[in-house]
């Protein structure tokens, strides 16, 4: 059967139309006028649609406007379908579009290249920031020197210790020692090579290294013959046999990969046995890699004065800056250090209050010298009790057990319990690890009058001044107006602010003018300022 037509369709759909009833009006309503009738339906010439180019294309009918009632409809204009490929070919090869493009590329590659340029200016422009310098080990670190015994009594109190020496005070070096028996009465020296049976055994000894290398600790062991001596070697230090055993002991101890080898009295040894020592101590293979270094401790004030051999060179070097009588004025001293920090760059120096056997320092000036320790360019050097204030024992008396049990216990963070030393190497300690202008930076001495000043910057790290009154009567260092110096020295900030000081405690950080600065009698302060490019 076919399909009906199109044609069919359309005459059934009038027919329909026509034969439908009209609905009645409501009485009353009046009667509205009526419509021509307009089929919905597209013509069937516009339902097959157009043929072109092989296809055929349904074309919608163009809409009409309704028009108002009783009107006629209009047809709308035509709508606009933008302009074909080839009107757009011919556009484009006008003459006004080819100078268009031309500028658009022209300002587009002039753009970016004007970019690049500039980016190239502000960075030949930048301050560049300064390559960090090559430190060792010991010289990023704090150092901390006791005797096992001051532990808790053997090596394993020792190890049990490392957390306290690594966490609170940043410690990257223990100086432990002596760790050998008694010298027995016809011996010249001690037997180095053993270890004292009452600290514990060999097999303690490589665990405490092991554990210690693990906190990121490292130990180096004390092998002077006479420790708590004055002098300390005497007629030994031109014995033969017994430097010949110091150095069979040293080569002994340095196949447990300890750090480095500690003799104290390096004064009183001659200087070609100190350099032999100094290449056996760095020369020997370590067994875990680790720079060794050689150690040695000094009574001699002035550092210059010492032998050159140690890498790093301990002593009483702080005790010219307390005023005495005809000495040197404090801050002369400290300028002499200063200059043999820069001028000399073989050895390093360690900065102490003491020895474990003795102090070196007046009880008023402690706190202050214990803030030059991580103010100064060197290594700062603990020893036994320096950070609780423990007084040393009377002379040739054994050194008591640290009060572990008063250390250990919690306190309440910033209710003042800890004693004010531990309080101040803690805080310190902790800055000095993260700030380049103390771990890293150079030092000037600057003029302040009767006091010490010391500024502390390293490139665009904030810079650090350290200022002292070591007179028993305040002082306002930087309230003259200062006379013209050293053209190098670097110029102060108006103001800064206090990151800590020795003496009564502001809540807060306290910014102040440098000019107003008031420094109490002992007192030490350590300022902060932001670096500011010339």
């Amino acid at each position: 059967m076919e399909p009906e037509s199109p044609h069919r369709e359309l005459e059934l759909s009038a027919l329909e139309a026509e034969t439908e009833p009209m609905a009645a009006a409501e009485p009353g309503t009046p009667p509205q006028a009526t419509l021509p009738h307009r089929d919905p339906s597209p013509p069937p010439e516009q339902l097959l649609g157009v043929e072109k180019n092989g296809l055929k294309m349904k074309i919608p009918p163009e809409e009409e406007e309704e028009a108002p009632l009783g009107g006629s409809g209009v047809s709308g204009s035509p709508k606009f379908t933008g302009l074909g490929k080839e009107e757009l070919l011919r556009e484009a090869g006008t003459p006004l579009w080819a100078r268009a493009r031309l500028v658009l590329l022209v300002l587009f590659w002039g753009g970016w290249i004007g970019m690049l340029g500039a980016a190239a200016a502000i960075v030949a422009q930048a301050p560049r920031c300064q390559p960090l310098p090559t430190k060792a080990w010991w010289e990023l670190g704090a150092l901390y020197r006791a005797p096992p015994k001051a532990f808790g009594g053997d090596l394993k109190g020792v190890e049990k210790r490392l957390g306290y020496l690594k966490e609170k005070l940043q410690v990257g070096g223990l100086v432990l020692g002596p760790v050998y028996p008694q010298k027995s009465p016809e011996a010249k020296i001690p037997p180095l090579k053993e270890l004292d049976p009452t600290l514990g055994t060999r097999q303690d000894f490589s665990a405490l290294v092991q554990a210690a290398k693990d906190k990121g600790v490292k130990v180096i062991l004390d092998l002077t013959p006479n420790p708590a001596g004055n002098p300390v070697w005497g007629d030994a230090a031109k014995d033969s046999e017994v430097l010949q055993q110091v150095q069979a002991a040293m080569s002994h101890w340095l196949k447990e990969d300890i750090a480095g080898i500690f003799l104290d009295g390096i004064e009183e040894l001659p200087d070609l046995v100190v350099a032999q020592w100094r290449n056996l101590t760095e020369q020997q293979p370590s067994p875990s890699g680790v720079d060794r270094v050689l150690v040695g401790g000094t009574r001699l004030q002035d550092p210059w004065r010492a032998p050159g051999g140690p890498q790093l060179l301990l002593g009483p070097f702080l005790q010219p800056l307390e005023p005495k009588g005809d000495a040197e004025a404090p801050e002369g001293a400290l300028r002499n250090l200063l200059n043999f920090l820069s001028s000399n760059s073989s050895v390093g120096l360690g900065w102490s209050v003491g020895s474990p056997w003795e102090t070196w320092v007046s009880p008023n000036l402690r706190l202050q010298q214990l803030l030059l320790l991580w103010g100064l360019p060197g290594t700062p050097v603990l020893s036994y009790g320096d950070e609780l204030g423990l007084p040393r024992p009377p002379k040739n008396q054994q050194l008591p057990p640290m009060p572990w049990e008063s250390i250990e216990a919690p306190k309440p963070a910033g209710n003042g319990s800890e004693p004010p030393e531990l309080e101040l190497c803690a805080a310190l300690a902790s800055l000095r690890a993260h700030e380049r202008s103390l771990l890293l930076g150079e030092a000037w001495a600057v003029a302040a009058g009767s006091a010490m000043a010391v500024l502390r910057r390293w490139d665009q790290s904030e810079r650090f001044l350290l200022v002292l009154n070591p007179h028993g009567a305040p002082l306002k260092p930087f309230s003259v107006k200062k006379e013209p110096g050293d053209p190098q020295e670097p110029p102060l900030p108006t103001s800064a602010t206090v990151r800590y000081s020795t003496g009564p405690k502001e809540p807060g950080e306290q910014q102040l003018r440098l000019e107003e600065l008031k420094v109490g009698p002992y007192q030490g302060i350590l300022l902060g300022f932001p670096y500011s490019p010339q």
